[in-house]
């Protein structure tokens, strides 16, 4: 198994001094800082224990980032473990909690144990629909839940907004074929989008801050700042088209961010 390192989960955590990577459920008013952010993240996470139908009692939690979801869970008496094939998520939860961590991608899920219900959230989209639906089945006590809160691709979508996440209709035409059924799907795509927004506001004024801080260089520089600028042409578009991806109104037009509670029908 390759051990791999989540650099964006160490982005957020070493440098913004945030400990998860989950958009967060906004309420309309919030203004657009991280400490609104942090409160989201923990509304968002107070949301979905609260989904968990009454006879759950174990719960696996697929890309558990750090563990603050399965610490959540094991407060209020759940028995709960995660899953991750990140080596820093892994020493990150292991120093932090003593519960049970698989370090292991879920499509090479080799657990023996079989729980009430497995949540995936945001790490639904990273998993191939065969496996997903086919290891879940396994891991589950019978007529057990199948938790995902994530973000799905709509038929429109076109750019760098089709190139992640599954296709909704694909998705929701294969529960049934799998032996699951939709218990409970909410659209919660407006409640998440301002992360996108405080994401862009964020990349803007870091530019602005790069921008200021090397004007004397490219005013006193300026052949030298146009070879730079032409060496890295490449890098420039890739980041230009990459802003697409914290454009809140594409993303509402392209994608869809839904919570849906399935039940394996054996």
């Amino acid at each position: 198994m390759s051990k791999k390192n989540d650099r964006a989960l160490r982005f957020y955590d070493e440098v913004l001094g945030l400990d998860r990577l989950h958009y967060g459920l906004w309420l309309p008013d919030d203004d657009l800082t991280f400490e609104k952010l942090k409160l989201a993240q923990i509304r968002y996470e107070d949301y979905l224990v609260e989904k968990l139908p009454s006879t759950v009692k174990s719960v696996l939690d697929v890309g558990c980032g750090t563990g603050i979801l399965v610490k959540k869970l094991l407060d209020q008496s759940y028995l709960a473990e995660g899953l991750s094939p990140d080596i820093n998520q892994k020493k990150r939860f292991e120093e932090a909690l003593n519960a049970p961590f698989h370090h292991m991608p879920f499509e090479e899920l080799s657990i023996e144990d079989t729980f009430d219900c497995i949540i995936m959230s945001e790490s639904c989209q990273y998993i191939k629909l065969d496996k997903l639906f086919k290891n879940a089945k396994r891991a589950l006590k019978a007529h057990g839940y199948l938790m995902i809160c994530d973000y799905f691709v709509l038929n429109n979508a076109e750019g760098e907004l089709s190139k992640s996440g599954h296709r909704y209709d694909e998705f929701m035409n294969r529960i049934d074929q799998e032996g699951f059924s939709v218990v409970v799907e909410e659209d919660l795509t407006q409640d998440v989008t301002k992360t996108l927004d405080l994401g862009k506001d964020f990349v803007e004024k870091s530019m602005k801050a790069l921008s200021i801080g090397t004007e004397r260089i490219r005013s006193k520089h300026p052949q030298l700042s146009k070879f730079v600028l032409w060496l890295f042409k490449n890098k420039i578009a890739k980041a230009t088209k990459q802003t697409d991806l914290l454009d809140s109104d594409k993303f509402k037009q392209y994608k869809s961010y839904r919570f849906i509670l399935l039940q394996a029908n054996s």
